[in-house]
């Protein structure tokens, strides 16, 4: 279907910093999304604009290719200027992204049945917190057993993981007590997790990929909220083409859907006009765009040339995501919310131990240490 014969506000993605579920490669430790609402006629007018005013070559524009350019650092000046209240952009920080999958696929299926009430006391941030915190930790060396959380994530195999199934190591309390509740716990988790392995179901091998994850941000709590109805247009993604079913769903709800954090209840909306479409950037203006603003974002997070002149707009573009991103406030001690999970995990990592219920009465427990640090 030819975009221009749809009636919905035209909103079109491509992302930078890609390593697929490959989430600790140190030399792209930021994966971003980035979306703006142009429409066909307008991206390439910008673009045009952009060649003549620096003579920039070729019938694509690639930030890789521009950045290398002595007046990169005006060309994304233009890119902000041009682009100021028409974007939404999401940045993952991949390690920090990696704690917050460890949390959904080890310790949400223990959890699940009662999953709102840790919800509800950022358990799941401060495990995540926790985890992240202990990679940056310069004293011991972590890299051994979070390639493991990454193997274990990617294979869902408990084989690719035995330090943290199996095998009991020596390591400070709090990453001791996510040990514990692991081993203890293996056998739901590994039985909560089957239908995902390659075997059983492709998109298993996507579950460390953060474009489905960048893409719900910005779609549901970003233009979904904006424009009554949307039609999208994304950079081809085999991550994205596995999950489009989810996405397409969304063709013709009209209706808002409550989800909810266990705190709040979010009302998110989306309502696609047609199923999501695919493209690349060298044939799609608009995506050609999308990635320029990919890779400004970008470079300025790995502190490029272009950082300077990117930075309000990133601060007035960026969209944080709804579930990996890190909040610096959950590194101190002193936090109620860290006080609070600490008990938890503390708890948790005994009932692991005992092999007890890890459930039976842990809204009371909850509840009494939530008033204990008020």
């Amino acid at each position: 279907m030819n975009i221009s014969d749809l009636d919905g506000r035209l909103i079109s993605f491509d992302e930078a910093g890609f390593t697929g579920p490959q989430l600790l490669d140190e030399h792209q430790p930021y994966f971003v999304y980035a979306s703006h609402d142009m429409s066909v006629a307008e991206a390439t007018s910008l673009l045009s604009n952009l060649r003549e005013r620096y003579r920039l070559q070729g019938n694509e524009l690639k930030s890789s290719r521009l950045k290398k350019r002595g007046d990169w650092e005006k060309i994304v000046a233009d890119l902000c200027s041009a682009t100021r209240g028409r974007s939404r952009v999401v940045v993952h920080n991949k390690k920090a992204a990696l704690a917050g999958k460890f949390f959904e696929y080890c310790f949400e299926p223990v959890l699940a049945k009662n999953s709102t009430a840790f919800y509800h006391v950022d358990f799941h941030r401060y495990v995540m917190t926790t985890i992240y915190a202990l990679m940056q930790d310069g004293v011991k060396d972590y890299t051994p057993l979070i390639k493991q959380m990454q193997d274990f994530m990617r294979s869902f195999d408990p084989n690719t993981a035995p330090d943290i199934f199996s095998n009991e190591s020596k390591y400070p309390v709090e990453m001791d007590r996510i040990l514990r509740f692991c081993r203890g716990y293996a056998e739901t988790i590994a039985g909560e997790t089957r239908h995902l392995k390659f075997e059983e179901r492709d998109i298993g091998k996507w579950t460390l990929d953060l474009t489905t994850t960048a893409l719900f941000s910005l779609l549901f709590f970003g233009w979904g909220q904006h424009y009554q109805r949307l039609q999208l247009l994304c950079d081809d993604s085999k991550p994205l083409l596995a999950s489009a079913d989810f996405f397409n769903s969304m063709v013709g709800q009209e209706q808002q859907i409550p989800i909810t954090d266990g705190k709040i209840t979010h009302l998110i909306r989306a309502n696609l006009v047609a199923p999501v479409e695919f493209g690349s950037s060298e044939t799609h203006p608009t995506i050609q765009v999308a990635d320029l603003l990919a890779g400004v974002s970008l470079d300025a997070y790995m502190g490029g040339t272009g950082a300077k002149a990117a930075q309000g707009w990133l601060q007035r573009h960026q969209l944080h995501s709804h579930s990996v991103d890190f909040l610096p406030e959950f590194t101190k001690s002193s936090n109620r919310h860290v006080k609070i999970g600490r008990e938890i995990l503390k708890e948790l990592a005994s009932r692991a131990d005992a092999g007890s219920d890890p459930l039976r009465g842990m809204d009371d427990f909850i509840r009494r240490t939530a008033l204990r640090f008020q």
